[in-house]
């Protein structure tokens, strides 16, 4: 009986020593991965909106200032704008797997240039870039676009101008008025970064609609400034323009060559959003290499028909690797179309133009 108790009396504290040393105890869930933040300073003409993660809606006001912070995915993939997807049963952004705004700050016009002279003091040679939205945008869309762009390019700082797109497929008359009404407010901040910040090296990039602020505001500018003021810019790139391709050719083209400063212009045969202007317009755009790529002394036209660019094909610049990385060797390193590895050049009766290798 003695010899029994002992055997159970072994027996339990085996068990319980099994309980407490063997399986290791769980892990403790890691914590999802905090988004990179990207810094977005922005001028609008939006007037400010109450509605949560709007921020800015569709109606004119005064030009204002700002700096949206934008997260980028830890998992972030060059190339490629996460944002949520019913393919995937998304309905809501979620900062750990998309590009989100995670807030906004407003700045009085001195604040805003303080904050982004600090910025530009802080970047290798004193760089700073702007970008300019296209049609059906919104404010919040044209901060992520940029913020990715800022991220994959590794650039810092960079400003958005925001003007009063509708950011519906249904307002296109209405973003090709509020874009002319644009106009002026684009120019103060042309001038603005000119006589109120340090940068050495200026970059103006657009997009479709946008394209047409640049068009008007740079040759205004090589009109109204000295050859000191424009020799700071160092690159236009024109992405998708929505601009008619004879007043291009004609009129645009020529006025930006006189500025000596470089001009670089991405189309595509697949930019079904520029088809649809055409057809409204009815004429080619710049930007829509469908018919008769737009080839002019003075502007680099790459033809980007391989790339992806979403639904419509229109945001290739942010859907597609190539294009990305193609901006990163024009816009970081400093090369031009005839020394970049991914393009090829192609020579007919217009002159050169360069194609992505395949």
């Amino acid at each position: 009986m003695r010899m029994l108790n002992f055997l159970l009396a072994a027996a339990f504290i085996g068990l319980h020593g099994c309980a407490t040393t063997g399986a290791p105890a769980p892990k403790e869930p890691e914590a999802a991965p905090q988004p990179n933040l990207v810094n977005v300073y922005y001028a609008t003409g939006r007037q400010p909106s109450a509605e949560r993660d709007v921020y800015f809606g569709a109606e004119r006001a005064e030009l204002s200032y700002g700096m949206a912070d934008v997260g980028i995915p830890s998992r972030h993939l060059v190339g490629r704008h996460e944002e949520p997807t019913l393919l995937r049963f998304e309905s809501t952004p979620d900062d750990r797997k998309h590009i989100t705004v995670q807030r906004k700050t407003n700045y009085s016009k001195d604040a805003f240039y303080y904050y982004l002279n600090k910025a530009i003091a802080r970047s290798p040679g004193g760089k700073v870039l702007i970008f300019v939205h296209g049609y059906n945008v919104e404010f919040a869309e044209a901060a992520r676009s940029l913020g990715q762009l800022a991220s994959d390019l590794k650039f810092s700082p960079v400003v958005l101008f925001s003007w009063p797109s509708q950011g519906s497929l249904t307002g296109y008359t209405v973003d090709e008025t509020n874009v002319e009404w644009a106009q002026s407010q684009f120019l103060e901040l042309l001038n603005g970064i000119i006589d109120q910040t340090p940068a050495k090296d200026i970059y103006v990039v657009g997009h479709s609609m946008g394209t047409r602020l640049i068009a008007r505001g740079m040759t205004t500018l090589a009109s109204d400034r000295s050859a000191g003021d424009l020799i700071r810019f160092r690159d236009i790139v024109m992405i998708a323009p929505d601009i008619d391709s004879d007043v291009f050719r004609r009129d645009v083209a020529p006025r930006l060559a006189r500025t000596n400063i470089h001009v670089t212009l991405y189309a595509s045969s697949g930019d079904n959003a520029l088809m649809a202007s055409r057809a409204f317009h009815g004429y080619a755009r710049a930007g829509d290499s469908g018919e008769g790529l737009v080839v002019v002394p003075g502007v680099e036209t790459i033809d980007a028909s391989i790339a992806s660019g979403g639904l419509l094909g229109h945001s290739y610049f942010t859907e597609d690797p190539r294009i990305m990385e193609d901006l990163f060797s024009l816009l970081q390193s400093g090369q031009r179309a005839d020394n970049r590895f991914a393009l090829q050049p192609v020579e007919d009766k217009d002159g050169r133009h360069w194609v992505f290798r395949k």
